[in-house]
């Protein structure tokens, strides 16, 4: 989506990894900067909390936009999905196929994405009179990065005196991490645990059991960053209207959310 915005417009597109890291995110705004490039897009790391290094690249002038994973300190035009309609749906959905005891496997609790989809989930399990369980909810910082750490937030909830009957995975790499990690506890999904989670991914289709997936419409995403940061860097005068694009999810539903 950004590529296909930019390269339309005269630009090329440099893509870094920061690989949830925040001394990597800081050493590639900074190569960035060092190599005058016209604008940067960013999505933060799991472990950026400071943002100075952000704030002052944006000060000196640097167009900046922020897509998916966002902060309100930095004013600039932002895009998102709305990750809150996004849980409410997903975890509604588990509701109404039978399902009452609603486990959420959660990323890093600094990011924006989380607090929203937290709230989302929290609140649908609300608004069918099911009280939200702390012991319920399971945070793994990396977002699945590191595979050991879904595995000890499965466990702990497989441990419980009363075992989650479904799981509700806030992320891409949750998801699928979650399958595994279920399928080789000797788990059926969705007899004994069902599963919904966040992807992009095409293989959502193709696994086994085929998952149901609140759809991030991640190309229109890249595409809508790309068009404001092109606002930015070519606008002769200073931009002082601030937009923050909020894009829709699909809840894609397949028979791994489906009492069997």
């Amino acid at each position: 989506g950004i590529e296909s915005i930019a390269y339309d417009r005269g630009y090329n597109v440099i893509v870094s990894q920061s690989r949830e890291s925040y001394d990597r995110e800081v050493i590639d705004l900074q190569y960035m900067a060092s190599r005058s490039v016209d604008g940067i897009l960013i999505s933060l790391s799991t472990e950026t909390s400071d943002l100075s290094h952000l704030m002052a690249l944006h000060d000196r002038g640097m167009p900046i936009v922020l897509f998916a994973r966002v902060h309100e300190e930095i004013d600039t035009h932002k895009v998102i999905i709305d990750n809150y309609k996004g849980a409410y749906e997903a975890t509604e959905h588990l509701i109404k196929s039978g399902f009452t005891r609603i486990a959420a496997l959660a990323g890093s609790e600094f990011l924006s994405i989380t607090a929203e989809r937290l709230a989302g989930y929290q609140d649908a399990l609300g608004a069918h009179n099911l009280i939200p369980n702390k012991q319920y909810i399971q945070h793994c910082f990396y977002g699945g990065m590191v595979f050991s750490e879904i595995e000890e937030a499965i466990n702990k909830l497989l441990t419980l005196k009363q075992k989650p009957d479904a799981i509700f995975s806030t992320s891409d790499k949750l998801t699928t991490g979650c399958l595994s990690t279920l399928k080789r506890r000797g788990l059926h999904v969705p007899k004994d645990l069902a599963l919904v989670g966040f992807s992009n991914s095409d293989i959502a289709d193709l696994v086994d059991p085929p998952l149901t997936i609140i759809r991030q419409p991640a190309e229109e995403m890249g595409r809508a960053a790309t068009e404001l940061l092109l606002q930015l860097v070519e606008s002769k005068r200073p931009v002082i209207k601030i937009e923050k694009r909020v894009l829709t999810p699909e809840l894609q539903i397949r028979s791994s959310s489906l009492k069997i």
